[in-house]
C-alpha cells in the first residue's frame, strides 16, 4: 500500500474510532446502556379509574386544576399570517401554523411538536398526512418556536421577571387562574374550539416528545377529541423515578399536584375512554422512554378502557433509535385515523 492511500486509510480508521467513541460516550451520557439492563424493582400501574363515573370525576377535578373551573376554555385563536394566535394569559401567545392538502378529506389533524420545535422529523410526519388529505393545524410548546426571547411577567411576590423555560412557568401560579400548566393545554382546547367553529367532526391529535405529554394532557380533559397519539411523550411515574436520568422529562411532566388527581395511567385511560389512543415508544429511542417494563402495564389500561368503550395500545417501534415516528408508526396512526373517522 502507498504512503498516500495508506494516510488516507488511517484518517479514516481514525474519524470512525472517534466517531464510535463519541456515540459511546453521548449513549453513556444519556443512560441508554441503563436502559438496557433494567431494575429488578416491581412495578406495579397506579390506575384509579374503574367506571365511567370515575372518568367523569377525574376528568372534571383535572380540569378545574388546570383552568380554574370545572367546564373547559372557551378561547378561540385569531386569524394571523400563515395561521392563527392563541392569547393566553399574562402575555403568552401560541402560534398554529396551517397546512391544507390539495384535496382535503374533511378530518383534522393538530400536530404538536417538542422541545426542539419544528424539526425534519415533525415534517416528515405532517408530509404523511397531508398526502392522506387531513388538514393539519401544528402547534409548538410554550416559549418554543415564538416567544423564544422570553416573556416579561409582573408577579406581586417577585416583581417583573423574564419567564425563559418552562420550569420558571411554576412561578406564574398566583397570577394563574388555574395552573401554569394551562398554558401548554390551552392552545390545543383552543384549536379544538376553532375547529367545530370550522366545522370539522373528525379531530385528532398527535404530538411528539413533549408534543406528545400534551397531546395525553389534552385529550384526557378534551373528550371531543377523537383519537389521540402521543409519540415518546412520556411514561408512567414509577419509570421516571427509577431512572430519571433518562425517564424524567420537563418540569410539566412531573407536577405532584398532578398526579395526585390522575395517574399517567388515569390520564392514558381518560384519553382513550369512549375514543382511541395510541402510544408510540421507540425500542432504543436515543433520548428517553423506552422501558419494556410498561409493555407490562398495557393490558391492566386496556381492560378499563374496553370496559369504557374505547380503544387503548401501545406500538413498540422495534429497533428504532431516532426519537421521531418511523414510516411504520405514522402508518399504524394513519390507519387507526381512517377507522376513527364518521362514516
Amino acid at each position: 500500500m502507498s504512503p498516500i492511500r495508506s494516510s488516507i486509510l488511517g484518517f479514516f480508521l481514525g474519524a470512525l474510532t472517534m466517531a464510535i467513541v463519541g456515540l459511546g460516550v453521548a449513549l453513556h451520557l444519556t443512560g441508554w446502556f441503563a436502559a438496557l439492563r433494567p431494575s429488578e424493582a416491581v412495578l406495579l400501574p397506579v390506575i384509579r379509574i374503574r367506571t365511567n363515573a370515575d372518568a367523569e370525576a377525574i376528568r372534571r377535578e383535572l380540569t378545574e386544576f388546570l383552568f380554574g373551573s370545572p367546564q373547559l376554555p372557551t378561547t378561540l385563536p385569531e386569524a394571523a399570517d400563515g395561521g392563527m394566535l392563541v392569547r393566553l394569559p399574562n402575555g403568552f401567545t401560541s402560534f398554529i401554523a396551517v397546512s391544507v392538502p390539495p384535496h382535503p378529506n374533511g378530518a383534522l389533524v393538530l400536530y404538536h411538536t417538542g422541545h426542539e420545535g419544528y424539526t425534519a422529523r415533525d415534517r416528515a410526519a405532517i408530509r404523511a398526512f397531508l398526502e392522506a388529505g387531513y388538514t393539519v393545524w401544528r402547534l409548538n410548546l410554550p416559549l418554543i418556536g415564538q416567544q423564544t426571547s422570553g416573556v416579561v411577567v409582573d408577579l406581586p411576590s417577585y416583581g417583573k421577571l423574564t419567564i425563559r423555560e418552562h420550569r420558571q412557568m411554576a412561578y406564574l401560579d398566583e397570577v394563574t387562574e388555574g395552573h401554569p400548566l394551562r398554558y401548554f393545554v390551552e392552545p390545543v382546547v383552543a384549536a379544538v374550539n376553532q375547529a367545530e367553529a370550522a366545522g370539522f367532526t373528525d379531530i385528532f391529535v398527535v404530538g411528539l416528545s413533549g408534543g406528545g405529554w400534551v397531546t395525553i394532557l389534552a385529550a384526557a380533559v378534551d373528550p371531543r377529541v377523537d383519537g389521540s397519539y402521543p409519540i415518546a411523550g412520556g411514561l408512567p411515574l414509577a419509570f421516571r423515578f427509577e431512572q430519571p436520568r433518562r425517564n424524567w422529562g420537563d418540569w410539566e411532566e412531573n407536577l405532584p399536584e398532578l398526579f395526585r388527581i390522575a395517574s399517567f395511567e388515569d390520564l392514558s385511560i381518560l384519553g382513550a375512554a369512549g375514543r382511541s389512543q395510541i402510544q408510540v415508544l421507540n425500542e432504543y429511542d436515543l433520548c428517553c422512554y423506552n422501558d419494556p417494563r410498561y409493555l407490562e402495564f398495557v393490558p391492566a389500561i386496556q381492560a378499563v378502557v374496553e370496559s369504557l368503550g374505547g380503544h387503548f395500545s401501545v406500538y413498540w417501534a422495534r429497533g428504532e433509535f431516532l426519537h421521531r415516528a418511523n414510516p411504520a408508526a405514522l402508518q399504524v396512526i394513519l390507519s387507526d385515523i381512517s377507522r376513527r373517522r364518521t362514516p
